[in-house]
């Protein structure tokens, strides 16, 4: 099984274009590597998932050769898993209009019912394609989305913390953020998708312990990140992150298990994004990666 970032940053990518922070302007002036918005691959020998739909998909897909059409019309991939409704998680829904053949999504009843009625979206869930709502108890779900990956592959979601996007009203709702546990069938291997959560509850903590690779929410590294960066004074947990640092934060409770931990989803406000930082150097002491658009990982 091949897990790809495609996308590794939060909502505008680095550099935003709106945004003149430090992080942005390094990426601007070629100093640090330009990020597209999180989205990821998932699959291998010709089936392959998507996990989420960033507005910069196309450009995505063209920099994978296996996710490259196969035919004048042909879509590459046979379902996307969408963790949660945020734009920048499904806005790219809109650039597969012209999808010749079926392909599935899958969410939660939460993240559906925000989504399938809205015009640009309602066409995904009618013939030929099909809207799938997950049992969030990890049921796999893997035959719903076709034969040949239930061949390859076992797909279960799990409702985790979060809260509904900002358009939404950001309240906590059951479904409103999940993750998804994607494993080979042939060798066992796994990877957990959970790149959106504001607290690490046993269950998500058994996720996590229970997986090869974890794909883990980093987009803010401290609560008061964008106060201290002079932008807008949100903090992480309003905006429903949990903050990578801190007594309660991600990296103190991943540490010490054996799952390969790696942090996307990264706001262009982040110190992880400045590989000199103390924040980085914190990370990597415990293990863990900070993700780049274009990583790979063979499981």
């Amino acid at each position: 099984m091949i897990v790809r970032v495609l996308g590794s940053a939060a909502g505008g990518g680095v550099p935003q274009w709106n945004c003149g922070c430090a992080n942005c302007e390094r990426a601007r002036r070629g100093e640090a590597p330009a990020r597209t918005q999180s989205s990821f691959a998932v699959g291998g020998g010709g089936e392959w998932m998507l996990v989420n739909a960033s507005v910069d998909l196309p450009r995505q897909l063209a920099s994978v050769p296996e996710l490259w059409p196969g035919a004048p019309r042909a879509t590459p991939f046979r379902a996307i898993l969408l963790t949660d409704a945020n734009v920048d998680h499904t806005a790219g829904l809109g650039e597969l209009r012209q999808a010749p053949d079926a392909f599935a999504v899958v969410s939660s009843a939460a993240t559906k019912s925000l989504l399938a009625s809205e015009r640009a979206y309602e066409r995904f869930d009618r013939a030929p394609h099909r809207w799938i709502e997950a049992d969030l108890e990890g049921s796999d779900v893997a035959s719903e989305i076709g034969a040949s990956i239930a061949e390859h592959f076992e797909v279960r979601a799990y409702d985790v913390p979060g809260l509904l996007p900002g358009y939404a009203g950001r309240a906590p709702e059951p479904g409103a953020v999940v993750a998804y546990v994607v494993r080979d069938r042939a060798n066992g291997r796994s990877v957990l998708f959970a790149p959106v959560f504001n607290a690490i509850d046993d269950r998500l903590a058994a996720l996590i312990e229970g997986v090869d690779l974890a794909l883990l929410d980093g987009t803010f590294y401290t609560e008061d990140e964008l106060r201290a960066a002079g932008l807008p004074p949100k903090p992480a947990s309003a905006m429903g992150h949990l903050p990578v640092s801190g007594e309660s934060g991600t990296l103190a409770r991943v540490a010490g298990i054996d799952a390969t931990c790696v942090f996307v989803h990264l706001n262009n406000s982040n110190p992880l994004l400045d590989p000199s930082s103390d924040a980085r150097a914190a990370v990597e002491r415990a293990g863990c990666r900070i993700a780049s658009d274009g990583d790979e990982f063979a499981l």
